[in-house]
């Protein structure tokens, strides 16, 4: 694996082990933070948004994988992967008004970023 590929696969284990941690070891104190921020009838607005354009670019991005050479393939799949969870849940947390949903949908995507965060150390120390 090239030294860029591997820089940027350090990260992609980053950007998936933070989010698993932050969710899976206190889902209602950011259940808290999420409601908080998201009482300004605007913020909703812009997360809605900010989560439909994170999709359309993950979207954009699917027919570049299609001409990958292979072994950069399964990194751009595990990036899309990555944007289109992020933009999900940006989407979902976005519509919730309810603690208990919200923890309950962190406990969900901290499975989700710990399932990823997985998939990419595997890829990444197998190399």
């Amino acid at each position: 694996m090239d030294k860029a590929l591997r820089i940027y696969a350090w990260f992609l284990l980053f950007v998936t082990v933070l989010p698993a941690v932050a969710r899976l070891a206190r889902p209602r104190e950011l259940a808290r933070i999420m409601l908080l921020r998201y009482q300004d009838p605007k913020r909703r607005k812009r997360a809605r948004i900010g989560g439909m354009i994170y999709l359309g670019l993950s979207l954009f991005a699917v027919p570049f994988l299609l001409r990958a050479e292979m072994h950069q393939e399964r990194w751009l799949v595990m990036a899309v992967l990555v944007g289109a969870i992020s933009a999900l849940e940006f989407l979902l947390n976005s519509r919730l008004f309810d603690e208990d949903a919200l923890a309950r949908q962190n406990r969900y995507f901290g499975g989700v970023y710990a399932s990823l965060a997985i998939a990419v150390a595997l890829l990444l120390f197998t190399r």
